[in-house]
């Protein structure tokens, strides 16, 4: 009898030290709603990259005006990206612009240095505007949240949309005919296209993966007339990617930009 009691005892200890040491089983996570997951995406980011992208087409030709912008840092500063495409061939260029309101421009031996409001004809403030709190990601209207079709695959959920509601399509027009601009004038065309034709529909992708915003964009496209086509669009990648981005040392010695001879023919 001692001998069996013996045998019980060290089984129960065997139990006891196996059942001590197992691994409690990782609980799965909940499956995120469709509020749950705009919310995730609406989380502050630091940085990342945007591109504003404006095309303007027939069947036969079209003209493309973009701006990249990377954004990070603190306060938050911007390398613009300038491209332009017309009739096969691209001009660009790349300026920076800080909390103070100053544009830095690479010249071709020298910095230049003006203020970013006079140049361009918006400001510091629209950029913030337009890329870090665009109400299309950070504010939502009623109708895209509405129209958003959630599909989840693992830990990347991703929305998807297609609307039709004019205020809204306006709405998310304005940030990029702010900014997506080099001289106050294409504010002006981009604006009287829009009078011109009617604004068809615009479509929307939300990625959300592991509860932070992996990548956004919408576009709007606008029919002018019965050739031409018109659309805008914005994006978003890169996130959390230049959080420590800061003017170049050299650039913060640059000169003051030449102002242009107006006498000059």
């Amino acid at each position: 009898m001692k001998f069996k009691k013996l045998i019980l005892g060290l089984s129960i200890a065997a139990a006891l030290v196996v059942g001590g040491c197992s691994k409690p089983k990782k609980q799965s996570e909940p499956i995120l709603t469709k509020s749950q997951v705009i919310k995730c995406s609406q989380k502050s980011f630091k940085s990342g990259q945007a591109k504003q992208t404006v095309t303007l087409g027939t069947d036969t030709s079209k003209q493309v005006v973009a701006t990249t912008a990377l954004f990070g840092g603190n306060p938050t500063v911007f390398q613009l990206n300038y491209e332009t495409q017309s009739k096969g061939k691209t001009q660009s260029s790349q300026e920076w612009v800080d909390s103070a309101n100053h544009v830095y421009i690479n010249g071709q031996s020298k910095w230049y240095k003006a203020d970013f409001n006079k140049l361009t004809g918006h400001s510091y403030a629209d950029l913030l505007d337009s890329f870090t709190n665009n109400a299309m990601l950070m504010d939502p209207p009623a109708a895209l949240t509405k129209a958003y079709k959630m599909t989840r695959k693992g830990h990347t959920y991703t929305l998807n949309a297609k609307i039709k509601d004019q205020q809204t399509m306006k709405d998310a027009l304005d940030p990029i005919f702010t900014t997506n601009t080099q001289s106050p004038k294409q504010k002006t065309i981009y604006n009287k296209l829009v009078k011109m034709g009617k604004i068809q529909g615009m479509t929307a992708k939300l990625v959300v993966k592991n509860k932070k915003l992996y990548s956004f964009q919408y576009l709007v496209k606008i029919k002018v007339n019965k050739l031409m086509r018109f659309s805008a669009g914005q994006s978003y990648g890169n996130m959390g990617k230049q959080d420590f981005l800061k003017i170049p040392n050299n650039a913060l010695n640059a000169h003051p930009l030449p102002k242009a001879d107006k006498n000059k023919k």
